[in-house]
C-alpha cells in the first residue's frame, strides 16, 4: 500500500490495530482486529478516502452540548 498502513499497538497485552496516513503520520482509525484494519486500510487505498491526505480537521471530534437526534426528532413530530 502506497499511502495508508496498518500499525499495531501494544497497550496492556492487548493489541489496537491502527490505520496511519503515510503523508501525514496521523491516525485514521484504530480496529481492535487486524484483519478489519488490513480490510479498512485496503478500501483507503481503492479511493475511499481522500487519496493520502486527510485534512486534520475531518479527524477531529466535535463536541456537542445537545443531542442533535432528540432536536430533529422532536421537529419532526411537531
Amino acid at each position: 500500500m502506497d499511502n495508508y498502513y496498518v500499525l499495531p499497538l501494544e497497550i496492556e497485552s492487548d493489541f489496537i490495530w491502527c490505520v496511519m496516513e503515510n503523508q501525514t503520520e496521523q491516525l485514521i482509525k484504530a480496529f481492535e482486529f487486524e484483519d478489519e484494519a488490513v480490510d479498512y486500510a485496503e478500501f483507503l487505498e481503492s479511493g475511499g478516502a481522500f487519496d493520502g491526505f486527510t485534512p486534520s480537521f475531518v479527524l477531529q471530534e466535535v463536541a456537542l452540548s445537545q443531542n442533535i437526534n432528540y432536536e430533529f426528532s422532536d421537529f419532526l413530530s411537531e
